[in-house]
């Protein structure tokens, strides 16, 4: 075979390779010393623990009584709290009343297809509410899709709905749903041109992450309300998949190249069988080329 002492070479650079390390020895007698220094070690770490862990205990006994007393303050400001907030659900088209005294009033109705309408209210004197829900609302505005396939007309009663000490209206995410709420933004009815308007003109907008809900503080309760996400974002129930701007991401695999007549995930580059290899190839191709020119 005319390529014999090519292989022969290349035969005897693997050997080389294969051969053990003279250092071997010496490493060995390093690993020795290195358990008897780790054993030591260990010993002092433990010593050290143990007086550390006593000294912990002791810190932690004494610092019981002063927890106590904060926590007895933070539970009397939650009944404090909670004393000034009244949480109610409500139904569709049904009126429902808003205490005065400036005690603030959660009104949650039904859940819808990805989450719950929700209005904010607080003011010195009571009010009356009734949301309705309007199921051929009017389309999105341009880049937007619904979040909800119907929108809520807000009435009010009893007085003014403006000038309140709050009012906000919040969309809270179901928790079967994939909504981005991040991406969410209210939208108010502009009954001049009959459709949905979204922006700061709208109200400031909070998104509360916890709690997967988004808070838009409004000058005006009353009107018709309705959500949008950018056409391009999540809505679970509403047959949305992944979030806005969401990309599949091809992870190669390492060993693809074992498949396709690469080299193998174990001879990747840098790997002393890479060298190996990549110079038996190009002692092969050498040869291959002086064979060719000879013909």
């Amino acid at each position: 075979m005319k390529f014999q002492p090519t292989l022969l070479l290349a035969l005897q650079v693997l050997s080389v390779a294969a051969l053990p390390h003279p250092k071997k020895e010496a490493v060995e007698a390093a690993a020795s010393s290195s358990v008897v220094a780790s054993a030591s070690t260990t010993i002092a770490s433990a010593t050290a623990s143990t007086t550390t862990s006593a000294v912990a205990s002791a810190t932690a006994t004494a610092g019981a009584g002063a927890g106590a007393g904060a926590g007895g303050d933070k539970k009397e400001e939650e009944e404090e709290k909670d004393e000034n907030e009244v949480e109610q659900t409500a139904r569709f088209n049904a009126v429902v009343t808003l205490g005065g005294g400036n005690v603030k009033t959660d009104t949650l109705f039904p859940a819808g297809t990805n989450g719950i309408f929700e209005i904010e209210f607080q003011n010195p004197t009571p009010r009356q509410l009734r949301v309705t829900e309007n199921k051929t609302p009017a389309p999105p505005p341009p880049g937007f899709k619904a979040v909800e396939p119907v929108s809520y007309r807000v009435e009010m009663g009893g007085g003014s709905s403006k000038g309140l000490t709050l009012s906000k209206i919040d969309y809270i995410r179901n928790a079967d749903s994939t909504i981005d709420m991040s991406q969410v933004k209210l939208g108010k009815l502009c009954t001049e041109t009959k459709s949905f308007v979204i922006g700061d003109g709208i109200g400031e907008t909070e998104f509360e992450e916890e709690e997967n809900e988004i808070a838009t503080k409004v000058e005006d309760l009353v009107g018709e309300w309705a959500v949008f996400v950018p056409d391009g974002a999540a809505a679970g129930g509403a047959g949305g998949a992944g979030g806005v701007g969401e990309e599949e991401k091809v992870v190669a695999d390492p060993a693809a190249g074992a498949e396709t007549g690469g080299v193998a995930a174990g001879c990747g580059p840098g790997t002393a069988c890479r060298t190996l290899v990549d110079g038996l190839l190009s002692l092969i191709n050498g040869a291959a080329a002086q064979q060719a020119g000879r013909a």
